[in-house]
């Protein structure tokens, strides 16, 4: 039997915002960009879709959503369709892209990459972003160095490939093939908030879901102050 990870428990609760800061970190990382309708968003990890609606709602731009998760683009569709959104859905792998070079004027990324290969996906979100083209990311960063063991523990509960910090995570974008990193830490560093969308939960849920969650919960309250996260602003 497959063995429940983080990631199903966001999909089948209905979570539709579970990155650092919430929906309203999302809204206001995007009030300092110049969004055009003309303008091609890809939406990487975008779960149940409560990120690509806002934009397609808020900005009328060509919106494309991929998630590797039947259950994240099953409710996905259902929430475009139901607010009657012309949103491409497409299950993908994100460290392979179905899409040509230089098509994305942005991408939006709350919470991936630290569930990929780096040297994988990164350098492939490069290939598909146009010249000067955007990779806006939200991405969970140690504030200070990690033990083995503490690293171990955040792996068991997320199922994530790495814990970087904030230097590490630039040097990564930079040797993926992005000119120039911005970084900027939210003010608040409010802790993670998982919200349970009531309209959408997966008509079963197994009770070990609720345990992933309390292991969430206790994890962040055990390294507070030492595990947060930041906005990437990676200019191609």
């Amino acid at each position: 039997m497959k063995k429940l990870t983080y990631t199903d428990m966001i999909a089948h609760l209905g979570i539709s915002s579970a990155h650092p800061g919430g929906s309203a970190l999302t809204k206001n990382m995007f009030a300092t960009e110049t969004i055009l309708p003309e303008m091609k968003i890809l939406d990487i990890g975008c779960g149940t879709g409560q990120t690509s609606a806002y934009l397609a709602k808020k900005y009328k731009a060509e919106i494309i959503a991929i998630d590797a998760h039947s259950t994240m683009i099953a409710k996905a569709k259902k929430r475009f369709e139901k607010a009657d959104l012309d949103i491409k859905v497409i299950k993908a792998n994100a460290e392979k892209l179905p899409f040509t070079d230089e098509i994305f004027d942005y991408i939006i990324a709350e919470s991936v990459i630290v569930f990929t290969n780096l040297t994988l996906s990164l350098p492939e979100w490069a290939r598909v972003l146009k010249k000067s083209g955007k990779l806006l990311s939200i991405e969970m960063t140690a504030e200070d160095v990690l033990t083995n063991e503490e690293k171990k523990e955040i792996f068991d509960v997320y199922g994530v490939k790495k814990i970087l910090l904030e230097e590490e995570w630039k040097e990564h974008f930079l040797k993926a093939g992005f000119s120039k990193v911005i970084i900027e830490k939210d003010n608040e560093q409010s802790k993670q908030q998982v919200i349970a969308d009531k309209n959408d939960p997966s008509s079963y849920i197994d009770p070990k879901l609720f345990e992933i969650l309390q292991a969430h919960t206790d994890l962040l309250q055990k390294f507070q102050g030492r595990l947060g996260y930041r906005i990437y602003r990676c200019i191609k």
